[in-house]
């Protein structure tokens, strides 16, 4: 029992490898020639053009891409032949910017390498094709939709699994670079914090020292207080002089009154 289960699954993995393999090889197309042939064409074609003049018709293009846009629309009248324009205009700009922006990882056109095959599903044809170039590979893949029309485009560079290991290792490292930095600057700023109040406080110190030396000293209050000492001073002086002289007189105070008091300039309590 346990040997037929073990069999059992083991055919069943095997009949899901053969599946994903089959679905994974490319179908054999009835008019297969027609889009190698397509294909090679539009490849010559980028390879015609140097880099100075492929960016003067992909500048060209997408300054005037509405005209461009109804170029294409109206091209099987223009030519009175009612065939359409190879690509959208959208997927003809795709193909140059795709070939401008690797031109430097290919280098110069070799020839083809291998035409790996076409798809079809609901009307659409996939095909794609592998070119030499002097120092990278290209696969170029084209979707026709049910007119023969490329509507969209793929051209993309062939490296080794050494070079995808290098550029994904320095992609981790230049992330992780860029991480720590951010979490250093952090730190900085964080440790900064600590000397926030040493500073407020000492800002606060020279904002209040113009304050307290603003605050003028009561000068004028011994003067004011003088003058009423000296004035409590002249009345028990005249107090003293009226009960002095009706003491004299034999009088009472209230017969008299002590006007001014006048110091004589002679004393002969100076003379004795």
């Amino acid at each position: 029992m346990k040997k037929s289960m073990k069999k059992l699954i083991g055919l069943f993995f095997l009949t899901a490898i053969l599946g994903l393999t089959a679905c994974a090889e490319p179908e054999k197309l009835a008019n297969e020639e027609t889009y190698q042939e397509k294909s090679d064409r539009y490849v010559e074609m980028l390879a015609s053009m140097d880099a100075e003049t492929l960016s003067a018709e992909v500048a060209e293009l997408e300054e005037n891409y509405d005209d461009f846009e109804q170029q294409v629309a109206l091209f099987p009248y223009i030519g009175g032949t009612g065939q359409k324009f190879d690509f959208t205009a959208e997927a003809y700009v795709s193909l140059l910017k795709a070939y401008e922006a690797n031109l430097e990882d290919l280098g110069a056109y070799v020839g083809v390498k291998e035409y790996e095959g076409g798809t079809e599903k609901d009307g659409e044809v996939t095909y794609a094709v592998v070119y030499e170039f002097e120092k990278h590979d290209m696969r170029l893949s084209l979707v026709y939709d049910k007119d023969d029309v490329v509507t969209t485009v793929t051209a993309d560079p062939l490296y080794s699994t050494g070079e995808i290991l290098e550029k994904a290792g320095l992609n981790t490292l230049l992330g992780m670079g860029v991480v720590f930095a951010v979490l250093i600057l952090i730190s900085l700023i964080i440790s900064c914090f600590g000397f926030i109040p040493a500073i407020e406080a000492k800002f606060s110190k020279k904002k209040e020292a113009p304050k307290k030396e603003a605050v003028p000293a009561p000068a004028a209050a011994p003067a004011a207080a003088a003058p009423v000492k000296n004035e409590t001073d002249d009345l028990e002086l005249v107090a003293v002089i009226t009960a002095a002289v009706a003491a004299a007189m034999g009088t009472s105070s209230d017969g008299f009154v002590v006007r001014s008091i006048k110091r004589r300039s002679s004393n002969k309590w100076k003379k004795a």
